[in-house]
């Protein structure tokens, strides 16, 4: 399957290169960028498996913009692109697949090919191993399948989750809503509120009520909501831009 890539330089030329040997080599590079606003407008608008990303951008340093990236997309695969050899401690915060060095030697492109399959396959293996989850409860512990969790709220040092498919739609869970957070799969939930966790695959509608907004989801009845410090974050999550 090819992969989509976004490529990200202000050097046209070495956009040029690079992206024609991605394409020589079954990568599907959706979108070129200029800039570092473009490059995240870009990754936020056609959600690429890959981003290729010059440390040094006209409106800002790569870093930043791949930190950003990194907390709305955990599993984007990021490779830095630089002139530089030394990247400092700044570069571990971005935990990047790979870096590649300007100008481009063609083995060295080879082997960062082989990084990003790497990576990719260890994402997909560790997204399989958690899609069930265990849930502590006061008889034991049930196992229940993540994509069916519409939203998970806290009640007191318990949490309620409700499902969205299944006889039993609601289980009272013997934890605590940030001990689940931690658990659940990054790429598909979002704290929204400190009382809530949702699930935005299945959010259907958002509007606002008073102080905070309110969260509406396919095949459930009840609600969640967002506080509004959060709103923008949720928006980018769901792609929706103001």
């Amino acid at each position: 399957m090819s992969l989509k890539v976004v490529v990200a330089d202000d050097d046209r030329k070495i956009r040029r290169e690079l992206v024609a040997f991605l394409n020589d080599n079954l990568m599907n590079v959706v979108a070129e960028a200029p800039t570092g606003k473009l490059a995240k407008e870009c990754v936020q608008r056609l959600r690429p498996d890959v981003l290729f990303i010059d440390i040094d951008m006209p409106d800002g340093d790569g870093f930043t913009i791949a930190k950003q990236l990194r907390h709305l997309f955990p599993h984007l695969c990021i490779v830095f692109i630089t002139v530089y050899t030394d990247f400092g401690s700044q570069s571990y915060d971005v935990e990047a697949t790979d870096y590649l060095i300007k100008p481009f030697d063609e083995d060295r492109l080879y082997k960062c090919l082989k990084k990003i399959e790497k990576s990719l396959l260890k994402d997909s293996v560790n997204q399989a191993d958690t899609h069930r989850l265990g849930i502590k409860t006061n008889k034991g512990v049930e196992l229940i399948d993540q994509s069916q969790i519409g939203f998970i709220s806290a009640d007191s040092k318990k949490s309620t989750i409700y499902l969205r498919s299944s006889q039993k739609k609601v289980i009272q869970a013997h934890e605590q809503l940030k001990t689940l957070e931690e658990r659940v799969s990054s790429s598909h939930f979002f704290r929204s509120h400190r009382s809530f966790l949702i699930n935005i695959n299945h959010v259907k509608s958002i509007y606002p009520s008073g102080q905070t907004y309110i969260v509406t989801f396919e095949g459930l009845q009840e609600v969640a909501y967002v506080s509004r410090n959060l709103i923008t974050q949720l928006y980018k999550r769901i792609n929706f831009h103001i």
